[in-house]
Parts: structure tokens; sequence; C-alpha cells
């Protein structure tokens, strides 16, 4: 079974009690601009203040002050993950909890993490979709993971869901959708030795569950032409549940496309973070450092700035992976 991504496949239901009405959301909304007006009022006040000291600092003290100013206006950048139980999320979920203000969906709900929101995405509903708005990016997880899977085990969590999560972006103009696609579209390049596996290659999935993503990428690609949306696939390596160690990785293919946690955090947040000029559409591989593998990074590093730090052939020693 391949491990890039969540399970999300199981019967779906919305609890209506788990998504909030349309009076939780205008008082939400009120709040919010309450704390904006606040946050206005208190930066005129500063820039006032700053007015009335500059006479009395030094150019080195106003310059540090304004930057402090500037600072404390900055904005925490929110970003909605779906599959938000899965494998993925919740190593990601934990290294984000003090970065970002997150909106977790998932089409489970769990007694024991009351952050998530239960929503079936393969279904159109304006209240999941509401939760869209003033979101600076998605991160779309939610999926069936089974490589193995059928078309009729594929079509509602792989294909529904995933066009209305990025209609849903659309609509609300979120500037960035990071999308987990999968090394599954270029699977078909397994048994052709010495070919490196770049990017720029034709795709070659190596079974339904690889065709899914590849349609992803495809409608993703669309969706940043017309609209002016930044859309990057991730063709994510090998993630295994938990400590997602390397010699617990069954087989040489595994291992050389092996993605460690440390490493995984840092992609997503790279593909959150970079500054990619005019660039909006982006297909990037997304694995460790791992020694002589096929698969290229060479765009990634380009792109994102990414620099893995672990190899599944080095010694455990090694390896930085701690998440």
């Amino acid at each position: 079974m391949s491990t890039d991504e969540p399970r999300d496949d199981e019967e779906k239901r919305i609890d209506d009690d788990a998504l909030p009405d349309s009076d939780t959301i205008e008082e939400v909304a009120s709040d919010e601009n309450r704390s904006w007006e606040a946050e206005d009022e208190w930066k005129l006040a500063a820039d006032s203040s700053l007015v009335v000291l500059s006479d009395d600092l030094t150019e080195e003290e106003l310059e540090e002050l304004e930057d402090i100013a500037s600072e404390i206006g900055d904005t925490v950048r929110s970003v909605l993950i779906t599959g938000a139980r899965g494998n993925i999320a919740r190593k990601l979920r934990d290294a984000w909890e003090d970065l970002y203000d997150l909106i977790l969906l998932d089409i489970d709900d769990d007694p024991d993490d009351p952050e998530i929101i239960q929503a079936d995405l393969s279904v159109w509903d304006q209240r999941w979709v509401d939760l869209f708005a003033d979101v600076d990016t998605v991160v779309h997880l939610a999926g069936n993971r089974d490589e193995f899977s059928g078309w009729q085990e594929l079509a509602d969590p792989n294909i529904d869901a995933f066009t209305n999560v990025l209609n849903a972006a659309v609509l609300n103009e979120v500037e960035r959708f990071v999308f987990a696609s999968s090394n599954h579209v270029m699977g078909g390049y397994r048994d052709i030795e010495d070919i490196p596996i770049t990017v720029d290659l034709p795709p070659k999935p190596d079974s339904p569950y690889g065709a899914t993503k590849l349609m992803g990428e495809r409608l993703g690609k669309a969706a940043a032409e017309a609209y002016g949306m930044t859309f990057l696939a991730l063709r994510l390596g090998w993630i295994q549940d938990g400590p997602n160690l390397p010699e617990t990785l069954h087989d040489e293919w595994a291992r050389q496309m092996w993605l460690s946690n440390d490493d995984l955090v840092q992609l997503f947040e790279a593909a959150i973070e970079a500054d990619l000029g005019e660039c909006r559409f982006l297909v990037l591989n997304g694995m460790s450092n791992n020694e002589g593998m096929r698969w290229d990074l060479g765009p990634t590093v380009e792109w994102l700035d990414y620099q893995p730090e672990d190899d599944a052939f080095a010694s455990q020693d090694d390896v930085t992976d701690e998440v």
C-alpha cells in the first residue's frame, strides 16, 4: 500500500453539528472585523507616537522602532488542510501549531481531536465552502491513498473531492494551492533502468490511483492559467506512518524515494512560503536526499530552496528525523 497521503475513502457523511451555521460564521466575521479595527487604531496611535518621539531619537533608534511596529502589524498566514486526520497532515500539524492559523477538514470526526471540522468534500456544500474565505493557502491531502484501489473506490475521494476543493479555493480567491500528488504518476518508469525521473518526462501512471493524481495536476494547471491562482503539485515519495524510519521500508524502490518526516515538513513549508515570482504552476518531486536515487530534485531545490537533509541509505545515527 502506498503511504503518500492520508486515507479518506470511508463511507461519507456530513455531521451538520460539526460545520458552523451561518450565524456562527457571521459572529466570527464580526469578531475579526472588530479585531482589525482595534489593530488599526493601535497602529495609528503607534505611528503618532513615532512622530512625537522622532525628534528625540537617533536615526538608528527610530528605524528599529519602525521595524517593530511593522512586525506587529503583520498577520499570521491562514492555511486550510484537507484530510487533516491523516498521516501527512498530523505531521504537518505538529510542526505548524504555532506557525500558521490552521483550518482543519476531514471526512471523519474524532472526539479526541476537537479542532477537526467534519465535511464530505466530495459533496458540494456551501457550509464548508464558506470556510475557504480569507484562506491564504490550501494544502490538499484528502483522498484514498490505496494504490490498489479501483475506479469505483477512487472517484469520490480522489476526483470529486479534489474538484470541489479546487473550485472552492478559486471562488474564494485563495492565493496558493498545494496538492499532494504522488510518485505513482511516474511509477511506470520503475522498470525502465537508468532513466532519471524528472518532472519533464511524459507522465506514466502505474495504476488508476496514479491516474487520479495526474488528473489533479492537470486540473490545477487549468485553474492556475484561468484564474491566476498559484498551484503546486508535489509528487511525494514514500512516507510511512509514525516514525517513518528507513530501516522499516520494505524494498529498494521505496528506500530510493523515501521522504523523511523532517524533510516532509520542510518541503510543504517551502511550498507555502517560497517566492515564485510570476510562476503560477509547478510540478515538483518530493523525496529526501537518498543516495543513488533516480528522482530528480533539481527543480524542487531551485524553486523552493528545498534542502533535504536525510538519506535512507545513511546510518540511522545520521538521520535527523525526530517528528
